[in-house]
């Protein structure tokens, strides 16, 4: 997924912007291609909340919380956001 894709999506979800979407991009392909994932699963992971895929591998989500997986994942991406 592409930043002008999540800058537009975020636009027309909750019509504004506040993130860097070069480092947006940055940390969901990093984190796509270390975990197997597609970027786009990551993106929602972390702008909405939505658990992965079963067929990620990854259970990000239990009772509606997030796991240790989860967490990691969110801790991981916000490494490659910052860097």
């Amino acid at each position: 997924m592409k930043a002008k894709q999540m800058e537009n999506y975020l636009l027309e979800t909750y019509g504004k912007v506040v993130h860097d979407m070069d480092n947006m991009e940055y940390a969901c392909s990093e984190l796509a291609n270390l975990h197997d994932i597609k970027a786009e699963d990551i993106f929602f992971f972390m702008v909405e909340n939505r658990p992965l895929p079963i067929s990620s591998g990854i259970v990000s989500h239990s009772c509606g919380f997030n796991t240790r997986e989860g967490r990691a994942l969110k801790q991981q991406f916000e490494s490659y956001y910052y860097q």
